[in-house]
């Protein structure tokens, strides 16, 4: 389990981190997101050992995690966003150096370094020079750097950035893979991709959680109202018709769509079936009723934007 209580950190005369706190257990996915200079890498520096707080503590099993428990950073696992590997050398061999420098036996270093070769699903690319591998399989072998000695909690710093869709599948479902009985703690600006991968999000702005929930809760703060959103078969003209005429019923918006059109609908209370029956009356197939939202980005903004205009600390 990974714990963190009160972490304070500033850089010359700007505070970065603010109090944060956080829990992650094992088998849990959990990530900090927020806008660039939110302090998401500075919290997984801090709590990878690689910087130092001002005040606060980081407790990995029950272990306070400081300068004089230097064999307890053995508990975690680091793969920051841009990989440390020197490009001449491949996932293996880089393994290896850094088993070494770990002072692990042959038989130890092969073992591990096999097995999180395979957990990571890099073995075609395993003996290639990192200059050769692309970015998803740059990324799938930081990543197996961080867990090859079996930490108890792995950190991963933004783990999709610069990936085109089929290579952000490839890495949620390893991420998912590296999670099972470990705590992982992620960190993206990208609030969409952390509510697909992530059991819990926590959102930073200026140092401080202003926001936390699972990928639902996220979700359901970006309804608009009672609005609905609604796709049928027709064109716009015959469907504005027949939704304009419920009474109460406000069409907000509407465009052609591959289906046919959609709509925002602002509903005055809860008119879903008057709706459906007055598409019905007109002979328009309703697709698609669901409740209206706005961009999980936008609430990302929305959220960051109120803590800064709310009058916060000088950073």
């Amino acid at each position: 389990m990974i714990k963190v209580q009160g972490l304070e950190k500033s850089y010359e005369n700007r505070k970065v981190l603010r109090g944060l706190s956080l829990t992650v257990q094992p088998g849990e996915i959990v990530a900090l997101t927020g806008l660039k200079g939110a302090g998401k890498t500075t919290a997984l520096d801090i709590i990878a050992g690689v910087a130092a707080a001002d005040r606060g503590t980081v407790e990995i099993n029950g272990i306070v995690l400081d300068s004089e428990t230097s064999g307890a950073r053995q508990l975690v696992g680091y793969a920051p966003a841009e990989p440390a590997a020197p490009r001449d050398m491949s996932p293996r061999a880089w393994l290896k150096f850094l088993a070494d420098a770990r002072g692990l036996s042959a038989r130890e270093a092969s073992e591990k370094i096999d097995a999180s070769i395979k957990l990571l699903g890099i073995q075609d690319v395993s003996d290639k020079r990192m200059s050769q591998l692309s970015r998803a399989a740059l990324q799938l072998a930081s990543i197996a750097q961080a867990v090859f000695h079996g930490p108890e909690a792995v950190l991963i710093d933004e783990p999709t950035q610069n990936l085109d869709p089929k290579d952000i599948l490839t890495l949620r479902a390893a991420v998912r893979t590296v999670a099972k009985g470990r705590a992982v703690l992620l960190a993206s600006s990208n609030l969409t991709e952390m509510c697909a991968l992530c059991d819990r999000v926590l959102v930073l702005s200026d140092g401080r959680v202003v926001s936390e929930g699972t990928p639902d809760q996220l979700h359901n703060m970006t309804r608009v109202g009672d609005a609905v959103r609604i796709v049928a078969r027709a064109d716009e003209a015959a469907a504005r018709a027949a939704f304009s005429a419920v009474k109460g019923a406000e069409i907000a918006n509407a465009a052609a769509c591959a289906e046919g059109v959609e709509l925002t609908v602002k509903m005055s209370g809860d008119q879903r079936e008057a709706l459906f029956l007055a598409a019905a009356k007109a002979g328009l197939p309703v697709l698609e009723m669901t409740a209206a939202r706005k961009p999980l980005e936008s609430l990302l903004d929305a959220l960051t934007t109120e803590r800064v205009e709310g009058g916060g600390e000088e950073a």
